[in-house]
């Protein structure tokens, strides 16, 4: 699956540069092992956001490569109908990223809110960014979780570059 998963990335960067895939391609290459070990440690009735990178875990959750790079190219064919790219895929129990900085943490709270109101045996694992480390939504968001003991786990993906700049140039602590 992880050979797969980089072969698939490779293309879609192959057709974006070849202008097939046109705005956004946020690609997981090197990220492969994270996906699936996260998979194989989930219940499949878990829930996942994501921050950027997201073609791995719709990989993961199910949808195959055509669906993929279908969604990458515009067709219908795609997870999203064309219209989510790279950023807004979508499969069972996964939600892609948005385009607000952070965010994914406030929906993650909410989506393991629904959780817990339903009574489910359902955790939601919810990615963020070391760039959106420093957002307000995830201070309250992590405040909320907590007080309300909600079963959701927020993971950093942590590459010491938010947008281009570096975690030293952007937040006083650095320790996420």
């Amino acid at each position: 699956m992880m050979q797969t998963l980089r072969r698939m990335e490779l293309k879609a960067d192959q057709l974006h540069k070849q202008n097939i895939i046109r705005g956004f391609c946020d690609l997981c290459d090197g990220q492969e092992a994270c996906c699936l070990g996260l998979e194989a440690g989930k219940n499949p009735a878990d829930h996942v956001i994501t921050a950027y990178w997201a073609h791995g875990f719709t990989f993961t959750r199910g949808l195959s490569v055509a669906e993929i790079l279908a969604e990458l190219t515009g067709p219908k064919g795609g997870c999203a109908k064309g219209k989510g790219g790279s950023m807004l895929m979508v499969a069972k129990n996964f939600y892609g990223d948005n385009g607000i900085m952070g965010a994914q943490v406030p929906l993650g709270a909410g989506t393991a809110l629904t959780c817990k109101y339903k009574g489910k045996d359902e955790v939601c694992l919810t990615f963020y960014s070391d760039g959106a480390a420093n957002q307000g939504q995830i201070f309250e968001a992590y405040n909320m979780s907590a007080f309300w003991k909600l079963p959701c786990i927020f993971i950093c993906k942590n590459n010491h570059y938010g947008m281009g700049t570096s975690v030293e140039r952007a937040a006083a602590s650095t320790d996420y």
